[in-house]
């Protein structure tokens, strides 16, 4: 349920700089071109420019978060400060990309502290699930995120918010996954360029910033009260597409790690996260077609990979 940490939540940064700006060290160990670079700078502007959360190159600081680029890794983060190194994953190759704006932006914004639109309480008045055209498997994708992570602050759904899924995302293939209960936003969900001002707000909201997009709103929204901090924070990540028809592994080096000690499951837990390395096994699933590249925008999703024990790790994808 709802989508903005709360003020009080663990998981906000806490480090200001003289200005009483919030502070998000960082570090670039990827390799990237200058455009690509200019790409990454030009996200973090945007949010220093209409909130009081400032992007700074790292020194000696705890906590803060590493960009990397790592070939069918994808783009993927946690949402908040989870403490000491955290990873952006921005992954530009000859296969895959994250290098657009608006994609850098959406996990900076998760990084600062921003779940889902469509996992806030209220979307039903706003959306509708068609669970009947998704994969049972991938129900997870729309779940709500709990009261105890985080709020709304009063800010109305946002069918312009860059944190939105679109409408395909997910759905089996010439299908919808959400509809719009108004209509004339069924292909803007998950097509925006920049992100919007309710977008902004909810982080000026959580930061109390005294200034948001310079002063154009006003902040003071409600938050729940008593909220506990969450014993996990999530991690957005990119699925693999289909290449040339041929499904991919979503982490390619994780598979091949649970096949060579025959930990890997293709009957259940793992075909569709090791898509590939299962059909290598001889265990594809013709129906299920692996990761699925959809049009448009790329899309998120929330997978639960088992290791030793069937513990969990928990990803939410974006791109």
């Amino acid at each position: 349920m709802f989508n903005a940490l709360h003020r009080t939540s663990s998981l906000k940064w806490n480090k200001r700089d003289s200005d009483g700006n919030f502070v998000i060290p960082y570090i670039i160990t990827g390799r990237y071109d200058r455009t690509e670079r200019g790409t990454i700078k030009e996200a973090m502007r945007r949010i220093e420019a209409n909130t009081c959360i400032r992007f700074k190159q790292r020194d000696y600081e705890r906590d803060y978060i590493e960009i990397q680029n790592k070939a069918g890794h994808g783009c993927y983060t946690n949402v908040g400060r989870v403490g000491g190194r955290s990873i952006l994953m921005l992954e530009s190759s000859f296969e895959e990309t994250c290098m657009e704006t608006e994609i850098v932006l959406h996990e900076l914004m998760h990084v600062v502290g921003l779940w889902h639109e469509h996992m806030r309480h209220d979307r039903d008045k706003y959306i509708k699930v068609h669970y009947e055209n998704i994969e049972r498997s991938y129900w997870n994708q729309f779940e709500k995120v709990s009261p105890m992570e985080a709020t709304t602050y009063n800010v109305p759904y946002d069918y312009k918010s860059v944190m939105h899924y679109e409408k395909s995302a997910f759905a089996r293939p010439g299908r919808i996954s959400m509809e719009t209960l108004d209509p004339k936003y069924q292909n803007v969900i998950g097509h925006q360029k920049d992100a919007s001002p309710s977008d902004y707000r909810k982080i000026c909201e959580i930061y109390q910033c005294k200034k948001c997009m310079n002063g154009k709103i006003e902040i003071g929204g409600d938050s729940d009260s008593n909220p506990k901090p969450p014993t996990e924070a999530p991690v957005t990540i990119r699925p693999a597409p289909e290449i040339n028809g041929e499904c991919r592994d979503m982490i390619p080096s994780f598979c091949r790690a649970l096949a060579r000690s025959h930990m890997i499951d293709c009957s259940f837990f793992h075909k569709q996260q090791c898509c590939a390395t299962c059909a290598e096994l001889g265990h594809r699933d013709q129906d299920q077609g692996g990761w699925l590249e959809q049009t448009g925008w790329p899309f998120d999703g929330l997978f639960r990979i088992f290791g030793q024990g069937g513990w969990p790790f928990t990803f939410f994808n974006r791109w």
